[in-house]
């Protein structure tokens, strides 16, 4: 009777609706840092453990899968270079962190496994999908909410915001809604309205096109009040790759005018775009001369707190930095922010990715031995896990671009090809991102890219259906 029974097809549609809407609410602090252990680890690890039982009983399966050869290399890379930190470098990471930096990652990885064998047929896509449209739906919802009705935010953007803090912001400001901060919002809605917008195109259901859509225009505008600059490029890159290589050319106009769109007509994302080329040349011009005190801040904050000491739950008014008001609202420095922005990432966060790559070329000095920011996970992960853990890490990587190509010049497509495609244009969209945002390492963007990941490898290996 229950042989048929896929278990992991629920799992995976639970956590596809679980990891985008729970906020992250700390259960149990790491000393050394306002990393903690959340709610979602212990679903993540209960998850963990069935598959573990289900592997045990059925004698390892996972061993046969063809890809796990590579994941075993790259677990070898990241562990030899815990190993190398933990006896080399110990004095300056503290061992907790690099032990929780290699759980974590291969608790991230984890959900690639269990994405995978949630997976027997084409049809099977489609639990997944209504469960990441459910969840993109609430994620949207509660992002208007932050704009319009003040909802709280629980942010990880600095050590006080990390400890569950219930933050009202400005109308204004960039949303979160319920990720730890914008970037990862973007990041997130940028990949997943890929998919939606694709699904619609190609989808010959008209229930599937009717909600798809009014989900998409739901997302869409949450995903422009991040004004996010990478994310936007981002997506609109990953949209015309995917509809380019779908042969559905007369699609791509329309999603070049309303990135056009989208960018003259947000104030915050236009500002920030018009002061990013001029930032750049100062930094660049200045890069020999200019200093700036490291900080684990990846981002300019636009809304600053102080909490006050109260017995009850804090809800701190946010300090806006703004120029001389010209309009009847205020406005961001975009100019101050991106040029801050800027500071970080070329004078602080990636040198020091650089210097700790040279400190230890083959395996790194230790996952999260440079601190919580890089925002760029490339060179955070020569940094950390060296040419090792790089190059085993992109192998995994190219692999599904080198089995993908093949799929691209077919004329016919069958429904599993297409959806291999649109996994390709998600995970060059991820790419894209991972340039400027660490969305390898921030646990919502690294639990969902590993399940895309997941369901990408059982589209790419299952047969042929018409």
């Amino acid at each position: 009777m229950f042989k048929n029974i896929n278990i992991f097809r629920p799992i995976i549609a639970i956590l596809l609706f679980f990891i985008p809407l729970y906020p992250k609410f700390p259960l149990i602090g790491v000393t050394g840092t306002y990393v903690a252990i959340r709610l979602d680890d212990i679903v993540i690890a209960i998850s963990i453990l069935i598959w573990l039982i289900y592997q045990i009983i059925h004698k390892f399966p996972v061993f046969k899968v063809k890809i796990t050869k590579l994941f075993l290399v790259y677990f070898l890379a990241i562990i030899a270079s815990f190993v190398t930190a933990f006896l080399i470098y110990r004095n300056t990471t503290p061992d907790n962190i690099l032990i929780l930096h290699l759980l974590r990652r291969f608790e991230y990885i984890s959900l690639f496994f269990i994405a995978l064998n949630s997976i027997n047929s084409t049809q099977d896509f489609k639990l997944s999908y209504i469960f990441l449209l459910i969840s993109t739906f609430f994620v949207s919802i509660y992002g208007y909410g932050q704009k319009y009705l003040q909802f709280p935010v629980i942010s990880t953007m600095n050590s006080e915001f990390s400890k569950g803090q219930l933050i009202k912001m400005s109308t204004w400001t960039r949303i979160n809604s319920t990720f730890a901060g914008h970037y990862d919002l973007a990041a997130f809605l940028s990949v997943v309205l890929v998919i939606i917008a694709v699904v619609f195109i190609v989808s010959k259901n008209i229930w599937t096109k009717i909600i798809s859509f009014i989900v998409w225009i739901a997302a869409y505008p949450i995903f422009t009040f991040t004004a996010s600059r990478v994310s936007t490029f981002a997506f609109l890159g990953g949209i015309c790759f995917t509809l380019f290589v779908l042969r559905k050319y007369l699609w791509i106009i329309p999603f070049f005018i309303l990135v056009g769109f989208s960018i003259f007509s947000s104030k915050d994302l236009n500002q920030r775009l018009l002061a990013t080329i001029p930032a750049i040349k100062n930094q660049i011009k200045n890069t020999a001369t200019s200093t700036i005190t490291p900080t684990p801040t990846p981002a300019p904050i636009i809304a600053a707190v102080t909490p006050k000491p109260s017995s009850k739950p804090i809800v701190p008014t946010p300090t806006v930095i703004r120029n001389k008001p010209t309009e009847s609202y205020p406005t961001v420095d975009a100019d101050a922010g991106v040029a801050r922005s800027g500071e970080i990432r070329f004078n602080v966060e990636w040198p020091r990715a650089i210097n700790a790559y040279k400190k230890n070329i083959i395996t790194g000095s230790g996952l999260g031995s440079i601190t919580l920011a890089t925002d760029n996970d490339y060179l955070r992960s020569l940094g950390e896990s060296g040419l090792l853990g790089f190059v085993s890490f992109m192998a995994i990587i190219l692999f599904f671009i080198i089995k993908t190509i093949p799929l691209i010049f077919k004329k016919e497509k069958t429904s599993h090809n297409l959806i291999s495609i649109i996994f390709l244009g998600c995970l060059l969209t991820t790419l894209a991102n991972a340039i400027f945002i660490d969305v390898f390492e921030a646990s919502k963007t690294a639990y969902l890219f590993w399940i895309m990941m997941g369901l990408y490898y059982q589209s790419l290996n299952l047969k042929n259906e018409k």
